[in-house]
């Protein structure tokens, strides 16, 4: 079996990078498909938890003020082209909670990975350890920082690597933490971790991607693939084009049936400045621009039905879900 043991950076970054999404599905194809078994210290659940939010948050706002700056140097420098290109910064500027929302729904599915793990209390043994290498200025207190967490994340993990069959099983430790794990070649661990990776069943990778290479070396490239291909979030002028052909389409089947019902003697038409009002009386000016909109339409549309019931109730349920997303209630069909 392979297990991977995965430090809390690695969790917060595939979390929140959207270049990291093939990371999540690949992992996600390896746990399910039981080639691969995640193990987790509790202290790394317990600092993920605690630091989720904020970085999702951190993210959000670094891409607000990431596209601010854009637009004051376009504002500033792009001459004769500022228009159309504020035209498309503004497209991006409002499709941005969208984006920043898919942070959320990537935190999700991390989630669930972190359900399927193997969870490992942190020892006695461990924090000992760890204080050990406190004493001795062992990596990771080789820099002038409070590493004693990453300490007793390596020692458990040494820990749960020593007590596996190293004829059977391989355990992988990940960490995107150079500073505190590396040596001067980020690829390779500090030296005064040789007498955990040295032992022939015990990996490290200074990141995710390369672990999975390892175990798994085609699967990444097929969700790197399939991620280059994923649509991307559609603009906010293609959404309000598509929301006004809807509009007018669902007007004009309600013309159609206005004007079945005056053929029909359901609806009687009167003359302007009648004080009658209801759904089985129109004004005769009413009508008329009623009937030169109708006109517009036609003119403007290939397809202007009539429609199946299974059609029409497409159109009127693109209308409310174009509508929910633009921030108006379900259900939301008035033209």
């Amino acid at each position: 079996m392979n297990y991977i043991f995965l430090d809390t950076c690695v969790l917060l970054d595939v979390s929140t990078k959207r270049s990291d999404l093939p990371l999540v599905s690949a992992l996600e194809e390896l746990v399910g498909s039981s080639s691969v078994k995640l193990v987790l210290a509790d202290l790394v659940i317990e600092e993920y938890e605690r630091n989720k939010e904020s970085v999702a948050k951190k993210t959000a706002q670094r891409l607000s003020q990431e596209f601010k700056q854009v637009k004051a140097v376009v504002n500033e420098f792009a001459g004769e082209k500022q228009a159309e290109t504020m035209e498309v910064l503004n497209d991006i500027n409002a499709r941005l909670p969208l984006l920043t929302e898919a942070n959320y729904a990537t935190i999700h599915r991390v989630e669930r990975l972190i359900e399927s793990a193997k969870i490992i209390p942190v020892s006695d043994r461990a924090k000992i350890a760890a204080v050990q290498r406190g004493l001795e200025k062992r990596a990771p207190f080789h820099i002038s920082k409070n590493s004693v967490a990453d300490a007793v994340i390596i020692e458990q993990f040494f820990e749960f690597m020593s007590s596996l069959n190293s004829n059977h099983d391989t355990c992988i430790f990940v960490t995107h933490n150079h500073s505190d794990f590396s040596s001067k070649d980020h690829r390779k661990p500090h030296a005064d971790f040789d007498e955990i990776f040295s032992i022939s069943n015990s990996l490290y990778f200074n990141n995710l991607a390369s672990a999975i290479d390892q175990i798994a070396p085609d699967s990444l490239a097929e969700f790197e693939f399939e991620h280059d291909f994923t649509e991307e979030t559609r603009g906010l002028r293609e959404m309000l084009d598509a929301m006004d052909e809807l509009v007018d389409k669902v007007w004009y089947n309600r013309h159609q049936n206005r004007m079945w019902g005056i053929e029909h003697g359901e609806i009687e038409v009167i003359p302007e400045g009648t004080e009658r009002y209801g759904s089985d009386v129109i004004h005769e000016h009413i009508l008329e621009g009623a009937i030169k909109s109708a006109e517009r339409v036609e003119g403007k549309y290939e397809d202007t039905g009539p429609w199946s019931d299974f059609e029409w109730g497409m159109i009127n349920g693109k209308l409310s879900a174009l509508r929910w997303v633009l921030g108006d209630e379900w259900d939301m069909l008035d033209t």
